[in-house]
């Protein structure tokens, strides 16, 4: 098999969440692209601050794309361009509207301007379980079809049937490529989907268990180390063995 493009989860793959791109993981991705592989990143947050970060890691390219908000925003920064897939933003829609009405979260939280994403600041990490547990609640009590994913940083409220391999396959459509031609890096549930349907999955050794165990499953790779030299293990891997 021809692999023609890797998809790096961010948070927790190339860096601990909350801190810059490792160098190890910028000197790997260098290494994937003089093998002639497309860089993409696939993240929960939105793409405008995934693309922040890249830039500032320098590893922003004039094909980058970005997938955001757990597949349902394809980002491509240097046309500005979005496609957007709107068929399962509704009841996140409804439910920032309740929240709003019942002023939940006044003054201690934020949200990115396309309305999918609440994103706790940096000083409320350790109230996170509490934000969790209020939105659990209205999400039952509304009978919303959604779901969270909770970080040690922020909280992914994502509707049902939406996963990034919905980005996935957008990206399939553009570059008019295939799932199974595509590598990709995890390390958390909201991994579980693009992990399960690539060509080849690697996770890093801080992932969570059933991570691990998916990716074992398929016969993908699992590294020793974490992170960023997690990371450049696997990737030196994957061009001795695999490419």
């Amino acid at each position: 098999m021809k692999y023609r493009l890797c998809v790096f989860d961010i948070d927790g793959v190339l860096n601990p969440a909350g801190e810059p791109v490792q160098k190890e993981s910028i000197r790997a991705l260098e290494k994937l692209e003089a093998h002639g592989l497309k860089i993409s990143f696939a993240s929960g947050k939105h793409p405008w601050y995934i693309t922040g970060g890249l830039v500032f890691s320098g590893l922003l390219r004039e094909d980058t794309i970005v997938i955001g908000e757990t597949g349902g925003h394809v980002f491509f920064p240097q046309q500005k361009k979005s496609i957007l897939y709107t068929k399962y933003l509704q009841d996140v829609k409804n439910l920032k509207k309740i929240v709003h009405e019942k002023q939940v979260f006044t003054h201690e939280f934020w949200e990115e301007p396309k309305e999918t994403l609440f994103t706790v600041f940096p000083r409320d990490w350790d109230r996170i379980p509490q934000f969790e547990n209020v939105l659990q609640k209205i999400i039952k009590e509304e009978n919303l079809n959604l779901y969270i994913i909770a970080h040690v940083d922020a909280l992914d409220t994502i509707q049902i049937g939406l996963s990034k391999r919905t980005g996935l396959e957008i990206l399939c459509e553009h570059l008019n490529i295939s799932l199974e031609e595509m590598i990709a890096f995890g390390d958390g549930m909201n991994d579980f989907e693009m992990l399960s349907c690539v060509g080849y999955p690697v996770a890093v050794a801080n992932a969570v268990e059933e991570i691990k165990e998916v990716v074992k499953e398929r016969g993908g790779y699992i590294s020793e180390s974490k992170y960023g030299e997690g990371v450049l293990e696997a990737v030196d891997y994957i061009i001795e063995n695999i490419l």
